[in-house]
């Protein structure tokens, strides 16, 4: 049975976002940029946890990293994906444990070597097109696929012991399907349509369409690029190629949709408000989506992540402007307090005197990662040479610039 979920309960959400968090938000967490806008601070490392942890990734001829690298932070695994290959780290010491899978047309094949993990962490899911994912376990073995029925490969999946969720965002859309319920099996149960999630525009409107990868931009949003479609009219859009819509949280699975301003729980194949953004007078009005008009004027929440402390989060000013503004945020859930600093602040490591702190995402086990590549390291240890002699940094005594990059865990 094909769900749409209750206008009202949109527009309620959606109104919130343009008043008084602490009058209207009631049991809702309200996260204030609006607020937060006004008065921007400076993040040090000590503000995402008290402890921080290195973690070199063996370097061999069997696991070579290449540059810009995808990392996901398990329980006890750390995965990279890059140069069309996953490959699986220990998460205690950086040693190399397997190539899982490989890209290819034979039946042990994927279409992208981005994976998901199950619930349990015991396995790693792929897609391979056009409805399809294959099984592999933690040591590289092939443990079979299993056919979506009768929907194709969405944009993302997230996978619990008991159903598989599939998100469908506008490059990927298939009929009016936002989110798709299947069970274990691969068999649908459900699908659900967001009415206020999609931007429409006509296809003879277009006057241009491009691939971009430059990351820095729009931070963790774009790792992994977006498509820019530039209309005859003078309006715009940018999508994300693999956005970050689905994630778990202490038992639920959240969903937030891109220019919707509330964070949902996903409870027995409903959309239960949890969170909202408070952009106030920085809110995007749904009817201009694709006006580049006013851009300065807007805020987009761009990437979040979360923790059982903290919503890290990324958000853009003049989405689509020449020079957008990128802003880091954290919102601390016991006490209510939403904090924004410029990415272009760099966030001073004041536990061991390294480099400065670049949150990439927050693993499962609520760490917030991020990653240095061999070469950046040399780079700043030029102009750092007394790092070497820093006992917090004792990693850097086995550094040499060909190695892997080293992963970095604050929690």
């Amino acid at each position: 049975m094909k769900k749409t979920f209750l206008f009202a309960c949109i527009s309620i959400s959606l109104s919130i976002s343009c008043t008084d968090p602490q009058k209207e938000s009631g049991a809702l967490s309200a996260i204030d940029i609006e607020g937060a806008l006004e008065n921007l601070t400076a993040f040090k490392v000590s503000d995402f946890g008290k402890t921080i942890r290195y973690v070199p990734l063996e370097t061999t001829d069997d696991c070579l990293v290449g540059r810009d690298p995808n990392v996901k932070v398990l329980r006890d695994y750390i995965i990279v994906e890059a140069n069309k290959q996953c490959l699986l780290f220990d998460k205690k010491d950086g040693r190399f444990i397997a190539e899982i899978g490989h890209i290819g047309q034979d039946p042990e094949a994927f279409s992208s070597a981005s994976g998901m993990t199950d619930e349990g962490e015991e396995f790693l899911y792929f897609g391979r097109a056009p409805d399809n994912l294959i099984k592999y376990d933690m040591k590289g073995n092939f443990c079979g696929s299993m056919a979506l029925d009768p929907l194709p490969l969405a944009s993302c999946f997230l996978l619990t012991d008991s159903v598989i969720v599939g998100y469908y965002n506008l490059l990927n859309q298939f009929g009016n399907i936002t989110l798709s319920f299947s069970d274990r099996k691969g068999a649908l149960l459900d699908t659900m349509s967001f009415p206020n999630a999609k931007t429409t525009a006509s296809a003879d409107n277009i006057m241009n369409i491009s691939v971009f990868t430059e990351s820095d931009l729009y931070g963790n949003w774009s790792k992994k690029g977006a498509v820019v479609i530039d209309y005859k009219d003078d309006k715009k859009c940018i999508l994300n190629l693999e956005a970050k819509t689905l994630w778990r949280s202490n038992g639920d699975i959240r969903f937030k949709e891109s220019f919707v301003d509330t964070i949902y729980s996903v409870r027995n194949r409903e959309l239960i408000p949890s969170m909202i953004f408070h952009t106030g007078k920085w809110q995007w009005p749904e009817e201009e989506r694709t006006s580049k008009a006013h851009t300065g004027e807007r805020i987009f929440v761009a990437y979040v992540s979360e923790n059982s402390t903290f919503v890290f989060f990324q958000c853009i000013k003049g989405f689509y402007a020449d020079k957008p503004v990128l802003y880091n945020g954290l919102y601390h859930k016991k006490t209510g307090e939403t904090r924004l600093a410029l990415s272009s602040n760099a966030i001073r490591d004041d536990l061991t005197d390294f480099m400065p702190f670049k949150p990439f995402s927050i693993g499962t086990s609520g760490e917030f990662v991020s990653y240095v590549e061999a070469g950046t390291i040399q780079d700043w240890l030029e102009d750092h040479p007394e790092a070497m002699h820093n006992d917090r940094l004792a990693f850097l005594k086995e550094f040499e610039e060909d190695m892997n990059p080293v992963i970095i865990l604050v929690e």
